[in-house]
Formats: C-alpha cells, structure tokens, sequence
C-alpha cells in the first residue's frame, strides 16, 4: 500500500456536518482571509469585460442561508480552502425553480502561490470534484425546493474554452453571463422532500 504523500491536501466533505470546532476554525478563516476574498472579487468584477451586455442575467434574490460544503486543509491542518453554498430564492423568469443553490471557492494566497502552479491547479480540482460528489449524494440534507445548482466563474482568467469544457464534463450548463461580469453555469440536482 502506497503511503500518503504529506503535501498533498486533505480534503473533506462537511455540508450539514460543521461541529462546534470546525465553525471555530470557519470563524477564524474567515477573519484572515475575508477580507482577501472580497478584494479579489471586487478586482475581477472591475477586471471584466466579456461583453454579455443586455444578456446579463439577474439570477438571484435574496440569500436564505450559508453554509460550508468542502474544506482543504494544509500539511499542518489549517483550512487553505473551503467551497461554500448559499440557498438563494430565485425569479421565477428563470424556470429553473423557485429556489438555487449558489457554489463559490475560495483558495487562500499560500495555497495558491507557494506551490507550483499543477499543484494549485490539482488542489483547485480536488476540492470542487469533491464538493460535487458528497453534494450529490447528500439529497436528503439538501433543501428540496432547490433544484438547481448554480456556480459563478467570475475570475476573466478562467473564462476560456478548457474551463467551459471542465464545466461541462462535470454535468454544468452555461446559462449566460451576469451583472458582475461572471459566467453562470447550472447543474441539475436530484431532489427529495423528507417529513
């Protein structure tokens, strides 16, 4: 049996599972990199320029409830990545349902920078496949009403071909672009009402 290789990132599932520790441990990521992650998303918003114009799409209302889905930890056993949903209520021109699941990632600067770039990338692909797949089995932790799971590309740099063929292989669809200057992309989820 192959040993484990010690930098390689331990990933989890944790939708519907986050203890008393691990919402510490959230808290304190959050106060480090929040900061970070919203200037990187004000500098791509400012960064876009792709041109969807009147085609932009205003997919979602207000947020109903956030919550982790996946973690990366480092070599040490501190998060250096987390994707993340928010349960958002949607208009209903859409068709796509009344309510939507919203993905976003996040993956600290060390993470991102202090390992070469395959590593980045392997980590990057890691932590979304496996986010997908415990998200998928977990219908009964989901929120019926949510049909749908959206997931924004808003990084311009990302925005190419061999992404949306990444996308697409992981059963996304693109819908169009948005007001932030992001592509959206749709993935059907399996539904189940519990009592």
């Amino acid at each position: 049996m192959r040993g484990r290789n010690l930098t390689e990132p331990r990933i989890e599932f944790v939708f519907g599972e986050v203890n008393d520790q691990l919402r510490s441990e959230l808290k304190d990521f959050w106060k480090q990199y929040g900061n970070a992650y919203q200037e990187e998303l004000r500098s791509f918003r400012s960064a876009s320029s792709n041109g969807y114009g009147s085609n932009q799409m205003d997919l979602l209302k207000k947020p109903i409830l956030r919550q982790p889905a996946a973690i990366s930890r480092d070599q040490l056993g501190a998060i250096n990545g987390i994707v993340f949903v928010v349960l958002r209520e949607l208009e209903a021109s859409l068709e796509l349902g009344s309510h939507a699941y919203f993905q976003r990632m996040y993956i600290t600067p060390t993470a991102r920078y202090l390992t070469e770039n395959l590593s980045y990338q392997r980590l990057a692909n890691q932590l979304f496949r496996t986010f997908l797949q415990g998200f998928d089995r977990v219908v009964e932790k989901r929120d019926h009403r949510a049909k749908v799971l959206l997931s924004e590309n808003i990084n311009p740099g990302l925005q190419k071909a061999s992404m949306r063929r990444y996308f697409s292989r992981l059963g996304f669809q693109m819908l169009g672009g948005n007001q932030l200057g992001g592509e959206v992309w749709c993935k059907k989820l399996e539904t189940r009402f519990c009592f």
